[in-house]
């Protein structure tokens, strides 16, 4: 895990995770689980809506369009097949391609520190030295060539999770990370086809891999498909 002390890092946040389940569900506010946006240099002034090349200053009017806009992206993507080389420079392509038409920081590392719910992702002074570590590591790993289908899955999981921890840009993270892990699988020449779990477990599964990856790995098992 990304953090000053991997055992403290590991401990508050496997509370924070249970913390967050049970607000999530008996809290009266929790469902929405949006990112803490107070006094943040990303968003208009006074007010929690991300600065946006659309100029659109109501937050539920933003997420509609910024949701068809990327839907069309990554389907484009799929077309593309791979667009890198899993190195840090690839992250960033795909969430220029993603949000280019929608945020100014697309493409760009946070320079603020941010939560969701009671969670808080790894410090943004930490990104770039880790997202480093991390994707030299996947790179030792040969990218995961030759693995079996289970301990493809399981790699798979671990670097989502790992990912999202460090959850390395201001908006956008989940569908950038889900479409790097996608063309991972891809190279392993696996389909990763969400559309085999409910979006909902595997929202959960990503949670609950923050301390723990069996049932991340289960579900990305379920979606892997061999490439025909």
């Amino acid at each position: 895990m990304i953090v000053k002390s991997v055992t403290a890092f590991i401990f508050f946040n496997y509370i924070y995770f249970y913390i967050y389940l049970w607000y999530n569900f008996f809290g009266d506010n929790m469902g929405k689980d949006l990112y803490d946006k107070r006094n943040s240099n990303y968003c208009y002034k006074n007010s929690n809506v991300l600065i946006n090349k659309l100029d659109i200053h109501d937050e539920k009017v933003l997420q509609k369009f910024e949701a068809k806009i990327t839907a069309a992206k990554l389907l484009s993507l799929r077309r593309k097949g791979i667009i890198g080389n899993f190195d840090k420079e690839h992250l960033q392509k795909i969430h220029i391609y993603l949000f280019e038409d929608i945020y100014p920081f697309a493409g760009q590392f946070r320079n603020e520190n941010i939560a969701k719910g009671v969670f808080r992702f790894a410090e943004y002074e930490y990104i770039e030295p880790e997202l480093e570590k991390l994707l030299t590591s996947l790179k030792n790993e040969n990218y995961l060539f030759g693995l079996s289908k289970n301990i493809l899955a399981e790699k798979l999981a671990y670097y989502l999770s790992e990912l999202n921890v460090l959850h390395p840009f201001r908006e956008g993270n989940g569908r950038t990370i889900r479409e790097f892990i996608r063309e991972l699988a891809l190279k392993n020449s696996y389909v990763l086809n969400l559309s085999n779990v409910s979006p909902s477990n595997f929202l959960n599964a990503s949670i609950k891999s923050i301390v723990d990856t069996t049932d991340l790995t289960k579900l990305i098992f379920t979606c892997l498909e061999e490439k025909k």
